[in-house]
């Protein structure tokens, strides 16, 4: 079971997946994403709960960068379109365990054919899979 980080309570996976979705469905889709998003952060608080005793380090990274886009409106049709979607920018960092990966080092793994991305999962599943997770 996993604790949210802001009061101590212990929440099941179920929860977390079901709080995450909800959290999504928030989002207003708006043109540009601003790191100033409470939606994208808290979609991001969320995604990092994710038991990680029971959930593939590939799972973790797909949720917590799925997370971080929440509030993005694709199509994203540049790589830097998609830096910008972050609510971090380049900075935005997604972690499991001591495996550290910036949204700028894993923009790296990305071709010019992979644009215009579709969805959050589209830009998770082809950085998980290139990084070999």
């Amino acid at each position: 079971m996993s604790k949210w980080k802001y009061t101590g309570k212990d929440v099941t996976p179920e929860k977390i997946d079901e709080s995450l979705k909800a959290v999504k469905s928030a989002c207003f889709g708006c043109d540009t994403h601003s790191a100033d998003c409470s939606i994208a952060q808290a979609a991001g608080d969320i995604a990092e709960m994710m038991d990680e005793k029971n959930i593939p380090v590939k799972d973790q990274i797909h949720a917590q960068i799925t997370g971080a886009l929440a509030g993005a409106t694709f199509p994203i049709a540049t790589p830097d379109a998609l830096i910008a979607a972050f609510p971090d920018g380049a900075n935005t960092t997604c972690c499991v365990g001591d495996l550290k990966m910036t949204a700028g080092e894993a923009g790296k793994l990305l071709n010019p054919s992979d644009f215009p991305l579709k969805s959050a999962k589209d830009v998770a599943d082809i950085i998980v899979s290139r990084a070999g997770l």
